[in-house]
């Protein structure tokens, strides 16, 4: 069997139109479907069923984004936990019983900002680079229990996690594994990035083993099994992915069926981590917008940002600065795929915006559209009229063109008169509303004094 993108061959040719070359439309389709996979994290095939075994390794869950509830068929010794946001579909496995539930958990918001502090905790000592797998491997089993591992490992059907990180904080479990895979030419494509574990050799002893991108796992612990688990993607600073398609066709997609994506690097601090995994859990549907903990997320995570706005448009607190901040993040903006400094610079364009808009509300006379009366898309539309670019900006004296479009606008303004008083000359002398308009077309305004329909002109007396 194909991808399931080449099925919509048949519907892409009849919007291209013509008689395209459908092996490149499949080829094209295949490629779109594949990057659509690998930015959601999921496959989008056909429903099957399949035998898997998880090795879990000590830890409760286990992360299975495209099982779908009531598909499982085992002992009563594994609880499907259902997708918050998805119901038809287990987000994961929880494979061992919680000893004693916990009697309360603090909101999904500040277990989002537990989480996102932790993976920052694990990045910054490298629990999530391939050198720490090597490592855990290495204690984990003995020289000669490697081959059977390896065998283990090389069945496509089993899911070996290497334990990370597992903690309980606030009533909620927080754990970050990656699974190990043996890369060969006919291992599935499940949508994840893999990191190989060993360089490429010249020889034929390398070892195609690799491990997949950490996967986070939120699970609140209040009951046995558990109800509500949230999992995330931690892509690290170096993850390439394809870039040259465009972020705003896919962004629905991803944000509607995909699983969140995390963006670190070098410079992430813990207070922006948890201000992401937030920020994705409220873009994914995970919390709703009215959440307090939003504003608190993001006035710890960008405190620059949040104290500019509050001086530069009198809002009466920070808190107050941190909301109208939110506001501009209401939808993301940026793709995943960019990186974490995206996302940081995402934010600090946001900041900018919110004080621009209120300085437009407040000064609106301090802006040359609005003394020219215009809408600023226009302005800006006119401007290749009167000024020049210089290194990608406009190099302007706002008092010159001020004037000067002034007067433009003023003679297209009276080009505009002129144009309507002849129309309605011409009618008035015996023209159609066509005949008119054909006539303006080729003549000067001024000559419409002598214009008269063919036959109609009156005879000189």
């Amino acid at each position: 069997m194909g991808h399931w993108s080449e099925s919509l061959v048949d519907d892409l040719a009849r919007q291209v139109g013509g008689s395209p070359d459908r092996e490149e439309l499949r080829r094209v389709l295949r490629r779109s479907g594949q990057e659509i996979e690998t930015l959601s994290g999921r496959t989008f095939d056909p429903m099957r069923r399949f035998t898997t075994v998880f090795e879990a390794n000590g830890l409760p869950f286990i992360d299975v984004p495209n099982m779908r509830m009531g598909s499982l068929e085992t002992a009563d010794t594994a609880w499907q936990v259902p997708d918050p946001v998805q119901p038809e579909f287990a987000v994961a496995l929880q494979v061992h019983a919680l000893e004693s539930p916990s009697p309360t958990a603090v909101s999904v918001a500040d277990g989002l900002g537990y989480a996102g502090q932790l993976v920052a905790h694990a990045a910054r000592r490298g629990a999530l680079t391939r050198e720490y797998v090597i490592e855990w491997l290495g204690a984990f089993v003995g020289f000669e229990e490697r081959k059977a591992l390896f065998r283990r490992v090389m069945d496509p059907n089993t899911r070996f996690n290497v334990p990370v990180i597992g903690q309980a904080v606030g009533g909620w479990w927080i754990q970050i594994t990656r699974r190990l895979m043996w890369i060969t030419h006919e291992t599935p494509n499940d949508g994840r990035l893999v990191e190989p574990l060993f360089d490429r050799s010249t020889d034929d002893n390398w070892i195609p083993l690799a491990a997949a991108e950490p996967t986070l796992i939120l699970a609140r612990m209040t009951k046995q099994p558990a109800d509500w688990v949230f999992t995330a993607r931690i892509w690290p600073q170096g993850a390439q992915v394809p870039k040259d398609r465009p972020w705003r066709r896919f962004a629905s997609a991803i944000h509607g069926f995909g699983i969140p994506t995390i963006t670190i690097d070098d410079d992430s601090t813990p207070h922006e981590l948890a201000c992401q995994v937030v920020l994705k859990a409220y873009w994914h549907g995970y919390l709703r917008g009215d959440e307090p903990a939003l504003r608190h997320v993001v006035a710890l995570a960008y405190p620059k940002q949040v104290e500019l706005i509050h001086r530069r448009t009198d809002a009466p607190d920070l808190g107050s600065a941190a909301a109208m901040l939110l506001e501009q993040l209401i939808q993301p903006g940026f793709d995943p795929a960019q990186g974490a400094e995206l996302t940081r610079r995402y934010v600090r364009r946001k900041a900018s915006i919110v004080v621009m808009e209120h300085h437009k509300r407040e000064s609106p006379q301090r802006y040359p559209w609005t003394q020219l009366g215009i809408s600023e898309r226009r302005y800006y539309k006119l401007m290749p009229l009167f000024a020049q670019k210089v290194d990608g900006r406009y190099q302007v004296n706002y008092d010159d063109i001020v004037t000067k479009m002034r007067e433009h606008l003023d003679g297209k303004d009276q080009g505009r008169e002129i144009r309507a008083a002849t129309l309605d000359l011409l009618k008035q002398r015996g023209f159609s509303q066509a005949a008119a308009r054909k006539w303006m077309q080729r003549h000067q305004p001024e000559e419409a004094l002598d214009a008269w329909p063919r036959g109609l002109r009156p005879q000189p007396e």
